[in-house]
This record gives structure tokens, sequence and C-alpha cells, in this order.
């Protein structure tokens, strides 16, 4: 996966909006299988909008960024909702077809 494509993907992510680490990942030229690194790929590059990728059911992972709960409250502040089981509403979750085109 390219490191350039991810950050222009991950930056792309409008404010109150997210994605699955496996979109994210197809989305810079990579494989869904390759969701597990892009955590720590996003940590090494400080990719702005980082806090934006989220589990593919919409929770928060537990290392995300180093601080989950940091990345939670960021999307709450965007006006991400999130319901009793943890989960970013999927109404905010942009897919494949509707990231801007890297």
């Amino acid at each position: 996966m390219d490191r350039d494509k991810l950050r222009t993907v991950v930056e792309g992510i409008p404010a109150g909006s997210w994605m699955s680490y496996a979109d994210v990942c197809v989305a810079a030229g990579g494989f869904a299988d390759e969701a597990r690194s892009v955590n720590q790929r996003l940590i090494q590059l400080e990719v702005a909008g980082a806090h934006r990728v989220l589990r593919a059911d919409g929770r928060v992972a537990p290392t995300a960024l180093g601080d989950p709960e940091r990345a939670r409250a960021l999307l709450e502040e965007e006006g991400v909702a999130f319901d009793e089981r943890d989960r970013a509403s999927q109404d905010a979750r942009l897919r494949l077809a509707e990231e801007a085109p890297v």
C-alpha cells in the first residue's frame, strides 16, 4: 500500500464521517487484509484525520492511534453518534464507492 495514497485517502475523509481500516487499505491501493497494519502506519505518518478510521462495525479499535478515548472524543466533537454498543453510526460511514478519488 502506497503511503502517499494512504495519507490522501485518510486526509480526504470529511469531518463527521468515517471509513473502515479495510476500505482505507483498498482505496490506498492495498488489500483489505492489510488492515491490521494501518493503525501503526497512521501513527508513524501522523496523518491528519486518522481518528476517522474505525473497525468495520464502527467501533474504535482498542489501540486506535495509541489513544482510543481521544479518537472517539474527536469523532464525537465532529458529530459522529455512537450507539449503546459503542459503534459509530453507519450513516456516517464512507464506503469505497463514495470516497474521493486518489
